[in-house]
C-alpha cells in the first residue's frame, strides 16, 4: 500500500492508494485539522494506526516550496524533512512535494468525467508534451507537468507570487487600489479567495458598484468570497457579478500566460478550491476570452486545451502516482 498525504494550513487529507496493473486505487481516506497536531508525522502515525496496512512508501503534498528533501509549511510552524518522517514512520522512502506539483502528476490519471472542458484546443499527443495546472484557492498555486521523450517530470512553481499585470483599463486601476493596499501586487491578491474580496472591495470603495444593506449583513454573517462568488453566478447582486467576471478573466488571462511561459501547449488545468466551484461563470466565455488573447502568439494559446479539475482528491492521486514510482 501506499501512503499519501495532502497538507494545508487548515486540513490535512490522507489515503492509502493501492496499485494493480498501473492503476491507483484509493483506499481508506481521512482529514484532520491541521491545528489539531504539533507535526505531519503524528497525524499520520495516527491514521497508519487506524489502518493497520503494510506502507513502504509515502509522499506528501505541502504549500509552499521543497528544497533538498526539506520545508516549512505555509501557515503552520512545522519543520519537514523527508529523512526524518521516513525514520519516524518506518518507511523506506518518504517524497515531499510542493502541493501543485502533486496535482500535476495527477494530470495522467484523470478519466474524463474528472474534467470539465472550457476550450476544446487541438487533442494533439507529444512525447514533449507540457501541461500546466492554475489553482486558485486560499492561496494561488501554479505547477507543471513535462513529458519530455516519454518520461514524466514534475516542476514546482510558485508563479502565484509573480507581479500581477492588468490587461484592461478596469484591472489597471485594480491594480492601482490594490497598491495603495499592499507593497508589492503579486496574482494571489487577486485570484485566491481573498483576491476575490479585494476585488469586490475595489469595487464598493471607487463607486463602481453599490452594496445593498442585505448585502452587506451577509458578507459579515458568513464567508465573504463564497458568498460574492455565489451571487455573482446567480446574478442576485450587481457588484459581485462585476467583481466575478473581472475574477475570472485575470484567471484566464494568466492561464494563457501559463502556456506561453513554459509552452505548457498539452493543456491547462484550472484546480484548488475555487474554479469547481464557478464553473457556471467560467464556461461562459469571459475566462476563454482572456485566455485567448495573446496577440500575435494567441495561435499557441488556441491550440491548447482549458479544463477544470472536478476530482477533488487530485492532490491526493498525484502524491500517490509520486509515491507508487519511489518504489519502481
Amino acid at each position: 500500500m501506499i501512503l499519501a498525504g495532502d497538507i494545508g494550513g487548515t486540513k490535512a487529507r490522507f489515503a492509502l492508494y493501492s496499485k494493480e496493473h498501473e492503476l491507483l486505487s484509493r483506499q481508506q481516506t481521512e482529514t484532520y485539522s491541521s491545528s489539531d497536531f504539533s507535526s505531519l508525522e503524528e497525524i499520520a502515525r495516527d491514521f497508519l494506526n487506524k489502518h493497520n496496512e503494510s506502507v513502504n512508501t509515502a509522499c506528501f503534498g505541502i504549500p509552499g516550496p521543497v528544497v533538498n528533501g526539506c520545508a516549512q509549511t505555509t501557515n503552520l510552524p512545522w519543520q519537514l524533512r523527508e529523512d526524518q518522517i521516513a525514520r519516524s514512520l518506518d518507511l523506506n522512502a518518504v517524497k515531499l512535494v510542493n502541493d501543485l506539483s502533486a496535482v500535476a502528476a495527477a494530470i495522467p490519471h484523470f478519466s474524463s468525467e474528472d474534467l470539465s472542458t472550457l476550450h476544446e484546443g487541438v487533442q494533439t499527443q507529444s512525447r514533449d508534451d507540457i501541461f500546466g495546472v492554475l489553482a486558485p484557492g486560499t492561496g494561488l498555486g501554479q505547477g507543471f507537468l513535462g513529458d519530455m521523450s516519454g518520461v514524466q517530470h514534475v516542476l514546482a512553481s510558485e508563479g502565484g507570487h509573480n507581479d500581477f499585470s492588468p490587461t484592461t483599463e478596469l484591472e489597471i486601476e485594480l491594480l492601482r487600489y490594490l497598491r495603495s493596499k499592499f507593497k508589492r501586487v503579486s496574482y494571489e491578491r487577486v485570484l485566491s479567495g481573498p483576491g476575490l474580496v479585494n476585488i469586490y472591495t475595489f469595487l464598493k470603495e471607487t463607486g463602481y458598484g453599490p452594496e445593498p444593506p442585505e448585502l452587506n449583513k451577509l458578507l459579515q454573517e458568513g464567508d465573504p468570497a463564497a458568498i460574492i462568488s455565489g451571487a455573482g453566478q446567480s446574478g442576485a447582486y450587481e457588484i459581485c457579478v462585476k467583481a466575478l467576471d473581472i475574477f475570472a478573466s485575470v484567471l484566464g488571462a494568466q492561464a494563457g500566460n501559463l502556456v506561453l511561459t513554459l509552452m505548457a501547449t498539452g493543456g491547462i488545468y484550472l484546480g484548488g478550491g475555487i474554479p469547481p466551484k464557478i464553473c457556471k461563470k467560467l464556461a461562459d466565455g469571459t475566462a476563454v476570452k482572456a485566455y485567448l488573447n495573446k496577440g500575435r502568439l494567441s495561435y499557441l494559446v488556441k491550440k491548447t486545451p482549458l479544463h477544470v479539475i472536478r476530482d477533488d482528491y487530485a492532490a491526493l492521486l498525484g502524491a500517490a502516482s509520486i509515491a507508487a514510482k519511489l518504489k519502481e
